[in-house]
């Protein structure tokens, strides 16, 4: 009951559910309802053209050289997602699918950290059971809280994927912590932060994520300090690259002066996953 109370504040604490509409073209949305659960969820098909442009494509196109699954933040909704980083890749065909989580648009169920990885790890079944034996390289990215999202399915060993890309990703007991403390008894909070369910605890996941990963960090990262974010980064065992945003906030946008080391650690990322999927058994 108290554990169940300090989980309920957390969400209060941490989350920021909307159901409103929003214009999601030219993405194809897609409704999946099983057992009475409704998981939401947006399509698009690029084509990446290796000169800094993409192009875009119709669903029926195949075969797909990469397989992108996103994940959005704590405000974040999947319709207004972008196709990044299509522009960045070389030369390749390319199904982005971006989720909102329970509670977020049309997905069914309350909007709670407890609920997110079960029904994460469902919409990962979703979209990947119909792949052919052949199947494209698969990518995850996260960003901010979809980092713990993205983590959390790179650790599961059923799980096969070849990249891992997040941005400013928060140790979620460490950031409340911080983020109360700014406030008056803020430290009575602790046993709340500390309630976080383990399978968004980037501290316990981030160990078992072997696969190449690329971390953007914003450089005045105010919600989630670099020195927090550097504790995810060096808890992640497999080849890895950081590229620091120079100047930007937690949600800052990316302008050209950080474009070329994005760029680099983009192909970085390609490159490794090729190798990494290709490797002996």
């Amino acid at each position: 009951m108290i554990r169940s109370f300090r989980r309920h504040l957390l969400d209060r604490f941490v989350l920021r559910p909307s159901r409103n509409e929003l214009v999601y073209a030219p993405k194809e949305r897609v409704l999946v309802t099983v057992d009475r659960m409704t998981d939401e969820y947006f399509v698009e098909y690029r084509r990446a053209r290796g000169d800094g442009t993409c192009g875009e494509l119709s669903p029926d196109h195949q075969p797909i050289d990469l397989l992108i699954l996103k994940f959005p933040g704590t405000a974040g909704r999947a319709e207004r997602a972008s196709d990044w980083p299509c522009r960045q890749l070389p030369e390749s065909t390319v199904k982005i699918c971006t989720w909102n989580a329970p509670g977020y648009g049309a997905s069914s169920g309350r909007a709670t950290l407890a609920n997110i990885a079960r029904r994460a790890s469902r919409f990962w079944s979703l979209v990947t059971s119909g792949l052919p034996a052949q199947r494209p390289r698969i990518w995850l990215i996260g960003n901010s809280l979809g980092c713990a999202t993205a983590t959390y399915l790179a650790s599961r060993p059923e799980v096969q994927i070849e990249g891992l890309i997040l941005r400013n990703p928060p140790p979620l007991i460490q950031t409340v912590k911080r983020v109360a403390r700014q406030y008056p008894l803020g430290h009575l909070t602790d046993a709340i932060a500390e309630s976080v369910p383990p399978e968004m605890n980037l501290s316990l996941t981030a160990p078992g994520a072997q696969v190449p990963t690329v971390m953007l960090q914003s450089e005045r990262d105010q919600l989630v300090p670099p020195a927090l974010q550097m504790e995810v980064f060096d808890a992640l065992p497999g080849p890895k690259r950081l590229v620091i945003l120079e100047g930007l906030d937690h949600d800052g946008i990316t302008t050209d002066q950080h474009e070329r080391e994005i760029d680099q650690a983009v192909h970085w990322l390609w490159r490794r996953s090729l190798a990494f999927r290709d490797r002996p058994a």
